[in-house]
């Protein structure tokens, strides 16, 4: 049965044939989203190319399309960004891992829906539901990305990361399967770091009714949009965050500001090991330029950018987005890859309702990761900004 057999068995027949257009304007759009984490892009981008190569389709549908009883699950890497980058996907791991997910629960996994909007994991899983015949579902667990398994709209609203099977490049499995979604985080990265700092996870299973009630729904689309705004400001020499924040705005009432230039001037920046169970921490210093000239711009990450303050005033909290873009292409500037002098935009964008709940807040908000800070949505922060 192929991915339309599957569609027409669902009376389904509103959906999106991606092709590669599509696939790099998710891919940027995703990458952006993914606040300065989610591996490299190309990573998840040319195997999905390879996929289409294959004559394989991938077909991307809405979530409130898809019944109720069907499993689907999350695929994703899980570990080291900077190793991901020297460990690319094993096609025959990521099988592996849902197959054996299948065995353990005894269901045939019948959609993927991607875990974050990241640059890796949103396209590893369109490429990985190419590759099976079955639909990519237009939702994620996130809205951006996060360093943690239980960092998830999806968690925070009952629906656990476990079973989770992780699996490496060598096709060493492991199957977790616990109650506790810390607990799970926890075995889960120290398998990654057993396998050498990554593995690849088919994770999250559930019902699409759960799938419908948990998710932050139609977050593939806006990924789209937003690679679509970049590339339409690239062809007509416009500022590629002004075009996100105006889109976003008109097509789906989302806040968003541009509140910095500048440029890099300090990196601390601690690798992913086993000090830092695999994450690749830090602060990042820019030194404002054009308008922003005199200010000065100090953003935490661990994997992704977390918190940002100008002149000692917060202006955006995690779960909040903030995604530093090149001044010029909008290319996003990644935790791993950003270096001393680089130039950038600092873009803030609201997260979705489903991830500011109390449980959620406490789960992935700045106090969890350390901070002496509540949480203030980045609308109150930004409102000179309106």
């Amino acid at each position: 049965m192929d991915v339309y057999e599957v569609l027409k068995e669902w009376n389904i027949s509103d959906y999106h044939v991606i092709d590669k257009k599509s696939i790099d304007e998710i891919t940027l759009g995703a990458s952006i989203l993914a606040t300065g984490g989610g591996g490299n892009p190309k990573i998840g981008q040319l195997w999905a190319y390879k996929v289409l190569d294959d004559k394989k389709d991938i077909v991307l549908i809405d979530p409130m399309l898809v019944p109720d009883d069907i499993l689907v699950c999350s695929v994703s890497p899980l570990g080291s960004p900077v190793v991901l980058t020297e460990k690319p996907p094993n096609v025959d791991a990521l099988k592996q891992s849902i197959s054996k997910l299948e065995k353990y629960l005894g269901k045939k996994v019948q959609a993927i829906v991607p875990p974050e909007c990241g640059g890796v994991a949103s396209i590893v899983s369109y490429a990985i539901a190419g590759e099976l015949g079955i639909p990519v579902i237009d939702a994620d667990g996130m809205n951006r990305a996060f360093p943690e398994l239980q960092m998830t709209s999806w968690a925070t609203h009952g629906v656990p990361p476990t079973p989770t099977v992780s699996t490496d490049d060598r096709l060493n499995s492991t199957i977790i399967d616990t109650k506790d979604n810390l607990m799970a985080e926890s075995i889960a990265r120290k398998v990654s770091m057993s396998y050498g700092g990554i593995s690849w996870i088919a994770t999250y299973p559930m019902y699409g009714k759960d799938l419908k009630r948990a998710s932050i729904l139609n977050s593939q689309s806006i990924a789209w949009d937003v690679g679509k705004a970049v590339m339409y400001a690239r062809k007509h020499h416009v500022n590629p965050a002004e075009q996100i924040i105006m889109d976003l705005k008109e097509k789906y009432q989302l806040a968003g500001f541009k509140v910095f230039d500048g440029k890099v001037i300090d990196i601390q920046r601690e690798f992913g090991g086993e000090l830092t169970k695999g994450f690749t921490i830090g602060k990042l210093i820019m030194s404002g330029i054009n308008q922003d000239t005199g200010k000065v711009a100090s953003i935490d990450y661990q994997n992704e950018w977390l918190n940002l303050i100008i002149d000692n005033e917060v202006k955006c909290l995690t779960p909040d987005l903030i995604a530093i873009i090149d001044v010029e292409t909008g290319e996003p500037i990644r935790t791993e890859i950003v270096k001393y002098g680089y130039r950038g935009t600092i873009l803030l964008l609201s997260t979705h309702e489903r991830m500011r709940t109390k449980k959620g807040i406490a789960t992935f908000g700045p106090r969890y990761f350390g901070y002496d800070l509540d949480y203030v949505p980045v609308e109150e922060l930004n409102k000179k900004h309106d």
